[in-house]
């Protein structure tokens, strides 16, 4: 069972996560491998000889054009302003020792996964909070004024709530941005769960003139077993400094790692993003919503599409570490929403956040039990046994 008292971060209940039955806590790709992907598995000793044989340079290449490709990101393709790393959470501690080092005070997006101020702190760098109502309307004239901050970290679409901008609202807080000075840092790396393709973000940030920072990644994506590779993209001006950085910590990404993902990218590509990635969590959010009809849980956006739901609690007897605590007596895993809220933990004990991108009927098992438990704890006998 989660402890009774909070833990200090969120990766600390991803670990109990994995210890429960059904691990609804982390949101990395965990869905089983349909046919077409089961194939790429199969193959992977002739994957792992042409990556031995291949120059790395033209694996690199190939991911990056793969990657941008389906990302529909044209302006990106093909562009020598980038840097391979391991994980998301290193191009992140990359762009953190870049920020630190700067000085500059730093407007972070909450809620967000905690290990973005965690890592942000870590290097030195102040921070504000911003709300996402701070990015639409007036809000970025007001936020990005006299006084604002240098930076601005933004998580697009936001994990836990999947907020995303409209490109018009995009094109107005990056001219802002542009505008005032600010530094646009921008994860991106739940990116292919909202359809983001339909417009080119990096040709906004381009034409603009902002200076920026873009981290990409495909472990939120596609189910390689946590194999995966993240790009930290740059604005011309900043490539310089971030390469050093990046240099004093990885010479390259495994050329097998590359090719592999290579190929469950080209599969996306032809089989379409629809068939391949978004299927499995459009079911599972349904199956979930189902399964808390009637119990103390709202799903808080009605439209979201990531692969994540944030959920209200509706009872104010229960915190979001009951919620969690009884459910990983039930055998389900899933975080609390404290955290999310790292600079108002109050607010964010209000809300529970499940993963969606499991196999659909392991997923199905795992709302069956979730909600039998909710029931449980809201009969009238469990609340006169309490």
């Amino acid at each position: 069972m989660t402890p009774s008292v909070s833990l200090p971060n969120l990766t600390q209940y991803e670990h109990l996560g994995i210890e429960c039955e059904f691990n609804l806590a982390d949101g990395h790709a965990h869905q089983f491998q349909d046919p077409a992907q089961q194939l790429i598995v199969r193959q992977l000793s002739s994957v792992f000889a042409e990556s031995e044989r291949r120059p790395l340079r033209d694996l690199e290449k190939e991911f990056q054009s793969c990657f941008y490709g389906l990302a529909g990101q044209s302006a990106a393709a093909g562009r020598r302003r980038t840097l391979l790393c391991q994980s998301a959470s290193q191009s992140i501690d990359l762009v953190a020792a870049f920020l630190g080092a700067r000085g500059k005070e730093v407007g972070l997006l909450r809620p967000c996964f905690d290990n973005l101020p965690g890592i942000l702190r870590r290097r030195g760098a102040l921070l504000r909070p911003v709300a996402e109502s701070d990015l639409t309307g007036p809000g970025p004239e007001r936020l990005l004024g006299e006084g604002g901050p240098g930076a601005l970290f933004l998580t697009l679409p936001n994990n836990p709530t999947g907020f995303m901008p409209t490109e018009p609202e995009f094109a107005r807080l990056v001219q802002r941005c542009a505008m005032t000075g600010t530094l646009l840092v921008i994860d991106w790396t739940f990116r292919f769960h909202a359809a983001c393709e339909r417009w080119d973000q990096y040709e906004v940030l381009d034409n603009s003139g902002v200076s920026y920072l873009c981290v990409e990644d495909t472990g939120k994506t596609w189910p390689t077993l946590d194999m995966k590779c993240s790009i930290l993209a740059t604005s011309e001006d900043l490539f310089d400094p971030l390469y050093e950085l990046h240099n004093d910590l990885l010479l390259n990404i495994s050329p097998f790692v590359l090719l592999l993902i290579t190929r469950y990218l080209e599969d996306s590509a032809e089989r379409g993003l629809e068939a391949t990635v978004r299927r499995p969590v459009r079911e599972n959010r349904a199956a979930l919503r189902h399964a808390l009809q009637g119990t103390v849980l709202e799903p808080v956006e009605p439209n979201a599409t990531i692969s994540v739901e944030w959920v209200r609690i509706s009872s104010p007897a229960l915190s979001a570490l009951d919620v969690v605590g009884l459910l990983a007596d039930a055998g389900v895993g899933i975080l609390p929403g404290d955290h999310f809220h790292w600079d108002d933990t109050a607010t964010g004990s209000r809300y529970v956040r499940f993963a969606l991108a499991r196999d659909p009927a392991l997923f199905a098992a795992a709302c069956a039990r979730a909600g039998a438990a909710l029931v449980a704890a809201s009969s009238p006998r469990r609340e006169g046994a309490a």
